[in-house]
């Protein structure tokens, strides 16, 4: 019977030894797998300097791109000709005004000790950050694979390109507009595209979704200086406090939150990365 009890014993995996259980520092205290195996003191202390090098890492690259904004902005006023954008020449189109980047999703999760030292030289700059908005590297490359994604569409896609064009040179007229009404002829716009695309062109369902979800992919893009946090709202403000909430909470770890996750895993990360750059 007692050979039955250490069986069950070991099929119930009781015996652990117990320096398994220590911080692995060595400090005597118990560790916990999701602060890798430390106590929350050392922990802390070996976060600590982590982040220290991440904050010191991130405000070097802000600085870098602050500097290369500023000299492609004085460039840019040099050569005010803005070129179209076309089929054929879309490669040639430059950007005109300064933009802030973000160039990683997880550089918008690292908390950082200086953002307060950021905050107040740009408010010393510019009232708002959202006067300055304006074509970004982003909003280039979204209208790059735009275009290349309206090709295989052949013909109709010329036609969804044409209607795009229109729709935002009618709405740099409709600024005066409210959010709600502006929100209003966007839904309005992407029904008619839709309604063409299926009446016109005779566009199967399943790709005329397809398109419409690369329409407003591209719409909106171009449109982010005037309908995401315009002055006429607080919408800027909130995002400031959603922001600084995440950046608060980052410690939080998959594993305190008995997520079964491994990010050590390089398709497991891939997808944790793929979800927070949806939300």
């Amino acid at each position: 019977s007692r050979r039955k009890m250490n069986l069950k014993s070991e099929r119930r995996g009781i015996h652990v030894d117990q320096s398994e259980l220590l911080c692995k520092k060595g400090c005597g205290y118990y560790g916990n797998p999701a602060w890798q195996g430390f106590c929350s003191k050392c922990w802390r202390e070996e976060y600590h300097k982590a982040r220290q090098k991440q904050i010191q890492e991130d405000w070097e690259l802000a600085e870098r791109l602050q500097r290369e904004e500023e000299e492609a902005y004085a460039s840019s006023q040099s050569s005010q000709g803005a070129q179209s954008l076309t089929f054929s020449k879309f490669e040639e189109k430059k950007t005109n005004e300064k933009t802030r980047k973000v160039t990683t999703v997880k550089k918008f999760f690292t908390a950082s000790s200086r953002a307060g030292a950021k905050k107040e030289i740009q408010e010393a700059k510019a009232p708002s950050p959202s006067i300055h908005r304006q074509a970004s590297i982003e909003t280039d490359r979204v209208s790059k694979e735009f275009i290349e994604f309206i090709r295989t569409y052949q013909k109709p896609g010329q036609d969804i390109y044409k209607q795009c064009k229109l729709f935002l040179d009618t709405m740099s007229h409709k600024r005066d507009l409210s959010i709600e009404e502006q929100s209003e002829c966007a839904q309005d716009f992407y029904q008619n595209v839709a309604d063409r695309l299926q009446t016109r062109w005779k566009v199967p369902p399943e790709k005329v979704e397809k398109a419409m979800d690369e329409v407003e992919k591209y719409i909106m893009t171009r449109q982010y200086k005037y309908v995401f946090c315009p002055e006429t709202t607080d919408d800027e403000k909130k995002d400031l406090a959603v922001q600084k909430r995440i950046r608060a909470l980052h410690w939080v770890t998959p594993q305190m939150l008995c997520v079964p996750v491994s990010e050590e895993i390089p398709e497991v990360s891939d997808m944790v990365v793929k979800a927070i750059t949806g939300l």
